[in-house]
């Protein structure tokens, strides 16, 4: 059964993915990779639904009187305390610069809130990931700080130069304060750096995440958007035997946007600038050119509906209280939209403003819109 889903929501960074926000997309009953089970373990799924809540409420700029050292990924919350477990295998992005020497961050906001800075920091070199996270493990200064920034699409994106003198693994750490109230936002980056001297022409807008094996003759859509969230492509896949597996169905997906796309590639980009897709169900991620000034998004739809194509199970909200995965409505705009799957689901039933299929600023977190 899922737990319940916050009521409230602000916001963690995407990309790179936040340590708690990874563990959500990876599903807060069932998460993939060892660190995320640890985290479960540890403090429990309903830190995994509530991954936009790392806060405090009254940091107002003191954040080391705030935050103890060794819960600074948990921003000092018992709730979040699995996500300060000390390991080496926290799922890490690979990141590099662009050709102009930048570093396109992106942040998930689910509720906009007035900005007085976003500042980052990067965990010194030599840091011990064996051992919690102290605030003398990061550099002294942020590498970066923003303080004027505009939400775009329910994203504030930021470019930023990436510190010098890095390699391997190491933590980002991101504070971003309110300037309208002493709350700030906190998150744990787990990341790479590639050490090439050679920028990447490529930059990434988002994972490709499977959550489950679906059946044959699903049909798995990958559309692309542009900034106006208009289509600009289409690439539909229908599964065979052998491709319908969660670790198989992304790597045929993104073999198939791989051959026909004019503006992404999907897959893992390696030190050389080059992207493949693996069969992973978490790894393969999506990438435009890092000189293309479009805000590009995109979404999978997943259909394996066999109805014919006209029920529905409510005409949206009637018994809203009563959406689950799987549920079948009818948006304001007349179209079908279904529930997505756990951790997905919890929304379906959830603040219209934010939600409701077609109009909700965040609809595709939680609908799948039928075609």
């Amino acid at each position: 059964m899922l737990s319940s889903m916050p009521t409230q929501a602000h916001g963690a960074m995407a990309i790179p993915v936040d340590r708690v926000y990874n563990c959500f997309q990876e599903g807060p009953e069932n998460p993939k990779s060892a660190a995320c089970k640890a985290a479960l373990t540890a403090g429990g799924s309903q830190a995994f639904y509530d991954w936009n809540g790392v806060n405090q409420g009254n940091a107002n700029d003191q954040h080391q009187a705030v935050v103890p050292d060794g819960k600074l990924c948990a921003a000092g919350k018992d709730t979040f305390k699995g996500f300060n477990l000390a390991r080496d295998d926290w799922p890490a992005t690979n990141i590099a610069p662009d050709t102009n020497g930048q570093f396109d961050f992106l942040y998930r906001a689910t509720a906009p809130h007035s900005t007085r800075y976003f500042k980052f920091y990067v965990t010194k070199n030599g840091y011990n990931p064996s051992q919690p996270l102290k605030w003398a493990d990061l550099e002294s200064q942020p590498f970066c700080t923003i303080t004027n920034n505009v939400l775009t699409n329910g994203h504030y994106k930021m470019s930023c130069p990436l510190p010098q003198g890095k390699s391997g693994r190491h933590v980002i750490y991101s504070i971003w304060q309110r300037n309208d109230s002493p709350e700030a936002f906190y998150s744990c980056m787990d990341v790479s750096f590639s050490g090439v001297t050679t920028p990447t022409t490529w930059k990434e807008i988002g994972p490709v995440r499977a959550q489950q094996d679906l059946p044959i003759n699903s049909k798995v859509t990958f559309r692309l958007f542009d900034s106006a969230f208009k289509d600009l492509e289409t690439h539909i896949l229908t599964l065979a035997s052998g491709m319908t597996g969660a670790s198989q169905w992304p790597f045929y997906l993104a073999q198939k946007v791989n051959a026909a796309s004019q503006y992404v590639k999907v897959g893992v980009l390696d030190n050389s600038g080059s992207i493949a897709p693996v069969q992973s169900n978490m790894d393969n991620r999506v990438y435009e050119r890092s000189n293309v000034t479009a805000d590009y998004s995109f979404a999978i739809d997943i259909n394996s509906d066999t109805d014919g194509g006209s029920q529905v199970d409510y005409i949206y909200p009637a018994n809203i209280a009563s959406y689950k995965a799987g549920t079948i409505v009818r948006g304001s705009d007349g179209k079908r939209y279904q529930c997505k799957p756990y951790p997905y689901a919890g929304w379906c039933s959830q603040s219209p403003a934010y939600y409701a299929p077609a109009t909700g600023s965040n609809w595709r977190d939680a609908w799948v819109l039928f075609s």
